[in-house]
């Protein structure tokens, strides 16, 4: 459910498209400069905030977060036991939690619990950026960035309209397993083999009715003259207003300071 657009009035449904891609892209870039969880920990801070204020339906961003969970887990024990000390640069972070083997051979640094959070963050940060971007833009100001940018107009059709129907396949996806599931079906349930075996109940369904949905995409656009014109015109044009540019030198001037204070030394670990 990670791409779909909910209309609202927010200060960022508002803002133009570049100005908000910009956005995403600086913060993702912030968050990989520094290895302190600390300055990442205000960045998604900041991101939820932002996601409590566009009136985000809360449920769709748990879902996008629950099967991350496990992962952010595993990382960070990864991380823990295998992060070389000698990366470190603070003596807190060479402190070591706990030992692990027959000769304590297996060391948790505080450093690399640290760096597994750090890498956590960011990934929070990255799917929640990202939620940000797709809840608040249509898809149709994605294709007028494309058309702006010189891509032809038959190539970002297609990626815009593949980006268009994922929630919809998503949707589908869920009816039909709830489908096999009131015949008996047992989806999601067994080993691996098993599980494997029951997807393909949904998964053949899926296909065949994919192929349904772009036979009629394809006949509505051969009806609507769809590439008779070598230009096209768009109902709504995306444009760049005061703020926008207002906001955009904002985030730039907040990559220079990022990047000042990184070369100070500030957030290493």
């Amino acid at each position: 459910m990670l791409i779909e657009y909910y209309p609202s009035n927010s200060f960022l449904h508002d803002l133009d498209v570049r100005t908000k891609l910009l956005g995403f892209f600086l913060l993702t870039f912030i968050s990989f400069i520094f290895l302190s969880p600390i300055i990442n920990f205000i960045i998604a801070l900041l991101v939820v905030i932002i996601i409590l204020k566009i009136n985000a339906p809360l449920s769709r961003v748990k879902k996008l977060l629950t099967p991350l969970t496990p992962i952010f887990f595993i990382m960070i024990i990864i991380t823990g036991f295998t992060y070389p000390t000698e990366n470190f640069k603070t003596e807190f972070s060479q402190k070591i939690f706990f030992t692990l083997g027959i000769d304590n051979s297996w060391q948790f640094t505080v450093g690399g619990f640290l760096y597994g959070i750090t890498l956590s963050l960011r990934i929070f940060i990255m799917v929640l950026a990202s939620t940000i971007l797709t809840f608040t833009t249509p898809i149709e100001d994605f294709l007028q960035l494309m058309k702006k940018i010189k891509i032809p107009y038959q190539f970002a059709f297609i990626i815009t309209s593949g980006i268009r129907f994922i929630p919809t396949m998503q949707k589908k996806s869920e009816m039909i397993q709830e489908a096999q599931k009131a015949r008996g079906a047992e989806i999601g349930s067994g080993g691996f083999i098993k599980n494997f075996k029951s997807h393909i109940m949904v998964l053949i369904p899926l296909i065949v009715d994919s192929i349904r949905m772009s036979d009629n995409l394809a006949i509505a656009m051969l009806n609507r003259g769809f590439g008779a014109l070598k230009f096209t015109t768009d109902l709504h044009t995306i444009e760049m207003k005061t703020k926008d540019y207002l906001i955009c030198i904002s985030e730039l001037c907040l990559v220079a300071i990022s990047i000042w204070i990184k070369s100070n030394n500030i957030g290493v670990l």
